[in-house]
């Protein structure tokens, strides 16, 4: 199997793992010693990585109407795949927000070692202030 056709696995296992908050089904696509940069903090080793995917899930997306993703087509290097990805949230009475950025996921054979985000900064800006005029909204943590 490519990278290309296991990112894509591991990306639809997300998505079902988003669904019903099942999260055991993503363990297969890490390696033990996973790492996982973005975000104010990195997680390392695969249960932190997916505690950490688990974790900022829980903490924004659910929290909010809806969550649309659109990837756009990867690019391979050798054992890295990059992908440029849009997240489109909604949240009733306020406006949509809209961000961005690019993945990286460096594989060990069949298995993401590193899963890298890079938020594009205008990505940054628009989150910040959304959540300055709105993240009230979206309560505790």
């Amino acid at each position: 199997m490519s990278i290309l056709d296991r990112y894509q696995a591991y990306a639809d296992a997300f998505e079902q793992s988003y669904e019903d908050d099942d999260w055991s089904r993503i363990e297969a696509y890490f390696t033990e010693d996973a790492a996982y940069e973005g975000g104010p903090e990195d997680a390392r080793g695969r249960d932190a990585v997916i505690s950490k995917l688990k974790g900022s899930v829980d903490s924004f997306d659910r929290k909010m109407d809806s969550r649309s993703p659109d990837f756009q087509t990867p690019t391979i290097d050798g054992d890295t795949l990059k992908v440029k990805w849009v997240v489109t949230y909604t949240k009733a009475g306020k406006p949509d927000l809209a961000i961005s950025g690019i993945e990286t996921a460096v594989f060990a054979g069949d298995r993401i070692k590193l899963l890298r985000d890079d938020f594009d900064p205008e990505a940054q800006k628009a989150m910040g202030e959304w959540m300055a005029a709105h993240g009230a909204s979206l309560g505790g943590s």
